[in-house]
């Protein structure tokens, strides 16, 4: 069907192009025999296209081409709408009562367009008023700086008693001070693992201290870490074994002092010395006594000791009875006090004060050779006194 649709006016175009080609050939014999004045051309019908179809304009007598030809006086035919795709013929109309007159059939093929919708025209606006004169403006007012409300600062609060600051976040570090319960210390930081604050201040200075050991208040986000720790100082090594000294020897005298020295009033400026050399039984013989006066570096020797007792008596009875030493000293006697030696020396047989000064006693052998340890003696020539040693040997 659409074949036939498009065959159809192209056979109905080869027509009227045919006719068309003869009416050229006529006008032209015509133009030859008619008058020599030109009538202006009529102006070819317009239409209009309807919608939905093609339109075949009506046909008209052309004036121009022939002038005898008389106009029909019956109104036109309706114009023949050419619907795309039918099957309907061409129709082309005839002047009343025939004629020869060649007419000319123009055919249009539009392609429909829908009519477009009415668009509404927008009315002119009422002109704006011409703009007031803008005020010059003065200057830029500043705009006002907001402060943002500082942070209350992070402290601590130690929990106990005694809790040692030290110089770093290990106890490896040295203990610069301890602090009592209830301290409250402000924080300036905290290690990579956060178990150890660093506070200020303490005795002037930044210390840490670990975190078990305290309670925190405050915005705990803010304390920054701190780096570059310094390392801890290098730890002592252990303490070894200490070693047991060893003892000096001390030269095992034969003889050692028996108490302490005795003292007992002279009366006299000279240095005397009465003293026992005895195996803690009885006396010993041979053994002397070396003297010396440390101020002027003399010594003496006495003479050897005996091989019995020598009395000495220090008190006596107030019967009113003589005293004889040698008989009345070995046996008790009411108020009699007698002391024992048997080996004695002074200076007075020297020809040597006493003096203030210092002596030194030493027991020796025969030869002079010392068996015991010096005795020193302080003196006082106004406190004259003479003195007694016992010297025992060692079992």
């Amino acid at each position: 069907m659409r074949n036939r649709t498009v065959v159809v006016p192209l056979i109905a175009l080869f027509l009227l192009a045919f006719v068309a080609l003869g009416c050229s050939v006529g006008q032209l014999l015509a133009r030859q025999t008619a008058a020599t004045g030109t009538p202006t051309r009529t102006p070819r019908p317009t239409w209009t296209p309807a919608g939905g179809g093609l339109r075949v304009a009506t046909p008209t007598l052309d004036r121009t081409r022939f002038p005898n030809v008389a106009l029909p006086t019956a109104p036109p035919p309706t114009p023949q709408q050419l619907i795309p795709g039918s099957g309907q013929p061409i129709f082309v109309p005839q002047p009343p009562g025939g004629g020869s007159g060649v007419q000319t059939v123009v055919v249009i093929i539009v392609t429909a367009t829908p009519i477009p919708s009415a668009t509404a025209v927008a009315l002119p606006s009422t002109p704006a008023p011409p703009p007031s004169a803008t005020p010059t403006p003065g200057p830029p007012t500043a705009t006002p700086t907001i402060t943002p409300t500082p942070l209350p600062p992070v402290v601590v609060n130690v929990l106990t008693d005694d809790v040692n600051v030290r110089q770093g976040p290990s106890t490896a570090y040295p203990i610069v001070a301890q602090l009592d319960a209830g301290t409250e210390v402000t924080v300036v930081g905290r290690n990579r693992a956060g178990d150890w604050w660093k506070i200020c201040c303490v005795n002037g200075a930044d210390v840490w201290i670990f975190a078990e050991l305290v309670s925190t208040a405050g915005p705990l986000w803010t304390v920054p870490e701190v780096l570059n720790i310094p390392p801890p100082p290098s730890a002592a090594p252990p303490p070894g074994p200490t070693a047991t000294p060893t003892p000096t020897p001390t030269y095992a005298w034969p003889f050692r002092v028996e108490g302490i020295p005795e003292q007992y009033v002279l009366g006299q400026d000279f240095f005397r010395v009465d003293a026992i050399i005895y195996n803690g039984a009885t006396p010993l013989w041979g053994y002397k006594l070396r003297v010396r006066k440390l101020s002027t570096g003399q010594e003496w020797l006495s003479n050897g000791s005996v091989s019995h007792w020598q009395w000495v008596v220090i008190g006596w009875p107030n019967d009113g009875k003589p005293v004889n030493p040698t008989l009345d000293c070995p046996s008790p006697r009411t108020g009699l006090l007698c002391l024992k030696s048997n080996v004695k020396w002074d200076s007075n047989g020297v020809g040597v004060p006493m003096g203030d000064d210092v002596w030194e006693v030493v027991a020796t052998d025969g030869a002079g050779t010392p068996l015991s340890a010096a005795v020193r003696l302080h003196t006082s020539a106004a406190n004259a006194k003479w003195y007694y040693i016992v010297f025992t040997s060692r079992k």
